[in-house]
């Protein structure tokens, strides 16, 4: 192991601050123009492929590169603001028979735990599990991930001390396990594609991690 590398190894063990070791907290709303929720329903109409995106993405993800497995934390979306570029869909959409988001305005998911997870250079793959709800009906999910750590980056931003977790992930979402129909128009499982740029309120200091390649 070069020197350096080992001195960094026993500073980080004797200094490594608290919050390091348990994680920091990622707020998904300062930067919402960063986070992306798309929904693509495969049909018979409309070109085969209708796609819609949430205006309204809140949550705060709790992060520990040492610790992946104790990620956690709340994603909340607005369920009033999914729109479809198909006019039909997006009225439908929120009517009693589907979303009726009215009466369910929030679609959230509870994330409770990173399982399978490994390290691809700075990239963590792994496997978050939680729990989705929709219309009032919760079930447990998995759903495959890529985690980016940008250390410092809010400040291009935003102008504010901080670092950037992104969460990218897919979701086959089986529609009728929420009580939403599918029938002969639209296929059973709905491709969800998650794209989210969350920020804490502070640098994580430059310690040995997978995270900076050492």
């Amino acid at each position: 192991m070069p020197p350096f590398r080992f001195v960094l190894m026993i500073l980080g063990m004797i200094t490594v601050p608290h919050f390091c070791l348990w994680g920091m907290d990622f707020d998904f709303n300062p930067l919402s123009s960063l986070c992306r929720v798309e929904v693509n329903l495969s049909t018979n109409f409309g070109g085969g492929t209708v796609r819609g995106t949430f205006g309204k993405i809140i949550g705060k993800i709790n992060f520990a590169p040492e610790r992946p497995q104790s990620t956690n934390g709340k994603i909340s979306l607005s369920s009033r603001s999914l729109r479809f570029n198909y006019a039909k869909v997006a009225f439908d959409s929120h009517s009693p028979d589907w979303l009726n988001s009215a009466q369910y305005p929030e679609i959230s998911f509870q994330m409770n735990s990173l399982e399978n997870f490994s390290w691809h250079g700075k990239e963590l793959r792994a496997e978050a599990k939680g729990i989705l709800a929709i219309k009032g009906v919760s079930r447990n999910i998995t759903m495959p991930i890529s985690v980016h750590y940008f250390r410092a980056e809010r400040r291009k931003y935003e102008g504010k001390a901080g670092d950037l977790l992104k969460i990218e992930g897919y979701l086959a979402l089986p529609i009728r396990e929420f009580g939403l129909p599918g029938g002969d128009e639209i296929d059973q499982n709905v491709e969800v594609t998650v794209s989210m740029t969350g920020a804490s309120d502070r640098v994580r200091p430059l310690l040995p991690s997978p995270l900076f390649g050492y």
